[in-house]
This record gives C-alpha cells, structure tokens and sequence, in this order.
C-alpha cells in the first residue's frame, strides 16, 4: 500500500463509514471504486492524475445519495491496459462500465478538469443513464486562446524537462508547476502546489504524476464536439469557482455558451476544488436534489 493512503485525507469526516470498496471488470481492465451511502446515484470523476482519495472529504459529506469516487484507468489502483493512449472517450467508457456493473442509473456525473472533460463525453455517450451533468473548470484548452498558450508552455516544459531526466514523473510535475506559477494570480506558489495544512495532496499528487505526464496533457488537447454538446438533452451545468484563474473561467463561459446557459459557480473555490469539501459538497447535493432540465428552452424549441 503506498503511504499517502495510509496518510488521512486531511478534509475526511472524523468518524465517517468506511466505503465499500472493491475492483469492478470493466472494458478490459480492472477498475477500482468505493461506494458510500444510498439512494440516487452521483459518480465523482476525478483528473485523471487525481483518484477517489482525493474526493473522500466531498463523498463523505453527501447525504442521501448513493455516492461513487473510483480511480481512473492508469492511475493509483486501476489497471493499464492500453493505457496512456486512451482519450476521454475510453475513460468515459470505463465510468459507464462501473456504473452498469453497480447497478445504477438516473446519475448524477460531476468531473473537475480533464474529470470535467470526461463527464461530458460520459453524456455524449450514455444520455440514457444521466440525470444531469456538472462540469467544473473542464480542461478544454484549445477553446480560448490562453488556453492554447497555457497548453503550449506545458508541452515545452514537460518536453524539454523528460528529455534532461527521464521518467522523473514528480519532478517534470514539478517544473510545469513553477513554469505555470503565474497562472494563479497573487501568488508566487507554484500551480499544483497545495496551501498550509492540506501538504497531503501534494504527495497524492506526485503518486499520480505519472498519469499527469502521461495522459493528462494529452486529454487537454482534445476539442468538444460543439454541435453535439448544444444539441444533448441532458441537464448539463458548466461550473466555476469564484476565486477561478482567468484561463479556466474563459474555457468555462465559452463551454456555457455553447450550450446557451450561465455559468454557476461555487463559492471560494478555485480549480483545485477539493480544497474547499464543504463548499464543493454543499453545491453538488443542492444540484443532485434538484429536478432535472435538459436542454435550455431556446435550443430545444429551437428558438
């Protein structure tokens, strides 16, 4: 077991139920989940560097759900099989997969980032078993153009790292964090690094800083299928937090516009979401509780 499980999650609930955790035969490969609670389905999809650890504090503060976190394929507990080349599309298979072998349906699919990216195409694919879709600061970079520069400078710098050291995963993750440290405005801490106190999820970072390098990079370069994201009718809302970078808030209007809606944001977060559990959990119960939909009226009426 590596130690950042052994580690507590620094936002987990003290005294919270254990999940129910255990490996699920999905797509060829064997893909690890935990279950908590019950009642309607909500499935957290994480970057995919990031896995269900990450999300424990969020998962154990939803009441009333059934609630499933799961580490994506070629991270942490999940295989690798024709792993890294897959894109959203394989990783939005996998989590339609694990929702079928649960027994599920009618869910609510919240990602964050390239997690973001992947619950989109989750609804592309799979509308029949989607309540609604929550897409928090989606990685698409190539919609705006800082996003293409940002993508860019990632590229070079994790490129040009490899090729001095190769195969230092935590320490490429470590350049691209100093090359991007003025993404985050009004401060000089570098974009992956964690505040004081949550020290923890740095180290779950560079756990998974291989699936950054490796496959993470690669799903921002994808663009969104815009006609078949405005025609969906699913009940899709494209968030932010209010303390969001300008480049991911940019990727996220521009994602809203396309599908004719607002942005809706949740309070003091900003793309590392997780920072903040109680605010991020509050936001999906209040959106899980809600009544689905689907597309906006001036789309659907095609007004």
């Amino acid at each position: 077991m590596d130690p950042t499980v052994r580690k507590p999650n620094p936002d987990a609930l003290p005294g919270a139920e254990e999940p129910r955790a255990g490996y699920y035969a999905v797509n060829g490969t064997m893909i690890y989940a935990e279950v908590r609670g019950s009642g309607p389905a909500v499935l957290l999809v994480s970057s995919v560097y990031e896995d269900a650890e990450i999300y424990r504090g969020v998962a154990e503060r939803l009441t009333g759900f059934t609630v499933v976190t799961y580490d994506n394929r070629g991270t942490s507990r999940s295989g690798r099989e024709n792993w890294p080349g897959c894109g959203s599309g394989q990783h939005a298979d996998d989590a339609a997969g694990l929702i079928e072998a649960l027994g599920l349906e009618d869910v609510v699919v919240f990602g964050s980032g390239t997690g973001g990216i992947i619950a989109l195409q989750f609804a592309l694919r799979y509308p029949e078993l989607v309540k609604s879709v929550l897409v928090y600061e989606p990685g698409y970079f190539s919609l705006t153009e800082d996003g293409r520069r940002l993508q860019d400078v990632a590229s070079r710098t994790i490129d040009h790292y490899l090729t001095a050291f190769p195969d230092d995963w935590v320490g490429a993750l470590a350049a691209l964090g100093r090359a991007t440290a003025g993404v985050k405005e009004g401060t000089s801490r570098g974009f992956f690094e964690p505040p004081t106190g949550k020290e923890w999820y740095g180290e779950r970072r560079d756990l998974n800083a291989e699936a950054f390098v490796k496959n993470d990079i690669q799903l921002g370069f994808e663009t969104p299928d815009e006609a078949a994201l405005a025609a969906l009718d699913v009940d899709v809302r494209v968030v932010c937090g209010t303390s969001a970078v300008p480049v991911f808030r940019d990727i996220a209007a521009r994602l809203a516009a396309i599908r004719g809606t607002v942005l809706d944001f949740i309070p003091r977060t900003h793309h590392h979401l997780y920072f903040r559990a109680d605010a991020t959990a509050a936001y999906i119960q209040e959106r899980a509780s809600a009544p689905s939909q689907g597309r906006p009226q001036s789309q659907a009426d095609g007004s």
